[in-house]
């Protein structure tokens, strides 16, 4: 996606015209709060499309009209704060914001904030948490209690008990009651300001993972290893990567991967190449274990808030079992989809035969020839089986690494 500056993006302009040089830099931002974005961005798309439109975001005062008793002219004040606030978020009238561009475009908007509140001028947030203010307050007393902010919670999907601890965190004065600047103040130290741990968490809460709930952890204890998995060791682009991989298996986008959802994926296979009943089920098979040692429960799934440790413990499990000389999972799959690829059965995989791996999985056809120059160590034009599980082991499995960033034409 091209990047975001002053021609494409209302925040940059602004900043732009009143001679503040600020620039976006990812490594200033911490993984749980790039984690944290992506959830909301994913709330506001709808259509799970991977580009939030502004039609998408007015849907949410158009949810408050039906939640509580607003006026029409109540209804219009959200409606067009909503827009403005947006708007400066990055949110093109025409062409909407994409995901990739989310982030940055949230970090901009609080770096204009910033430089709002320096010059006096009004705050954004304050706008917009106004206007949702006047309709919460729905007994007119000049507070909202805790039961009116549940009205909140519930018109921006997010869980009702979250209305205890966000109150709890943003009643300061415990006087029972928010008060205007209260509410704003949340919502600056919980979006605009740099992470931190002790902001209360809106989102809902997942059970961590254990042995108890996890493939990978378990197989690692079983064997003595007591890794544990530290978002702060992990690089805030491999995170990106991760939660847009999630998102093309999450294929009703209800922020849960189901294995048959899994499933889905090597049955397309069947529909693109001459794979026979035997080379499919091998392919169901191995996909099925992959997966269930990822950390997709076949009855529960995987949930979004667990994908990200999900495949880190899977990764250290890959290295205890290359430690061990025991069967690489990566490989296993690998070789089941090598199987069903090498279609002239020479034992190689061309960059033609390398498309119809990409097209099943839903990534650009370009990206075959990105992909297939890094795969191809040896040079030889032609793929096999050991270079394409170092690829896969590479791009997925360790630690971030640059050189690594366009293999997929920068879908990941």
């Amino acid at each position: 996606m091209p990047g975001l500056d002053e021609t494409n993006n209302e925040s940059y302009r602004y900043l732009r015209s009143v001679g503040n040089n600020w620039q976006f830099n990812i490594e200033d931002l911490h993984p749980k709060m790039i984690s944290r974005l992506y959830k909301r961005f994913d709330t506001f798309d709808l259509d799970c499309d991977g580009r939030m439109d502004m039609d998408e975001i007015l849907y949410w005062p158009d949810r408050m009209r039906q939640l509580v008793n607003a006026t029409d002219e109540q209804v219009e004040k959200m409606r067009a704060a909503v827009y403005k606030f947006f708007l400066n978020k990055g949110v093109d009238p025409v062409n909407g914001l994409t995901r990739e561009n989310w982030v940055e475009s949230n970090r901009v908007f609080a770096e204009a904030e910033r430089e709002r509140e320096r010059r006096g001028e009004e705050s954004l947030i304050a706008m917009l948490s106004n206007a949702y203010y006047d309709v919460l307050d729905d007994d007119g007393d000049g507070t909202v209690s805790v039961d009116e902010l549940k009205t909140m919670m519930k018109a921006f999907d997010v869980p009702q008990e979250a209305a205890y601890t966000f109150f709890e965190k943003a009643d300061t004065d415990k006087s029972g009651a928010l008060e205007r600047p209260e509410l704003v103040h949340l919502f600056r130290k919980f979006w605009m300001e740099p992470y931190d741990p002790h902001i209360v968490k809106t989102e809902n809460k997942m059970p961590g993972l254990d042995e108890t709930n996890n493939e990978g952890y378990r197989y690692l204890r079983s064997v003595g290893n007591n890794w544990q998995f530290n978002i702060e060791d992990l690089h805030p682009k491999m995170i990106s990567r991760l939660y847009k991989r999630f998102d093309t298996f999450d294929l009703d986008c209800d922020g849960r991967m189901d294995m048959d959802e899994i499933l889905y994926w090597p049955d397309r296979m069947r529909q693109l190449v001459n794979a026979t009943d035997e080379q499919v089920e091998k392919m169901r098979a191995a996909v099925y274990k992959f997966f269930l040692n990822k950390g997709v429960d076949p009855v529960n799934g995987l949930t979004r808030e667990n994908w990200v440790e999900s495949n880190r413990v899977f990764a250290e499990a890959e290295r205890e079992r290359e430690r061990r000389g025991e069967e690489s999972l990566i490989a296993m799959l690998s070789n089941a989809y090598y199987d069903v690829l090498d279609d002239d059965g020479d034992g190689t995989v061309s960059v033609d035969e390398l498309k119809t791996m990409l097209k099943a999985f839903d990534v650009p056809q370009e990206a075959a020839y990105t992909f297939f120059e890094k795969a191809d160590t040896d040079k030889s034009g032609a793929l096999e089986r050991p270079e394409l599980v170092h690829l896969f082991r590479k791009f997925w499995m360790e630690p971030y690494d640059p050189q690594w960033d366009g293999v997929y034409a920068y879908k990941y």
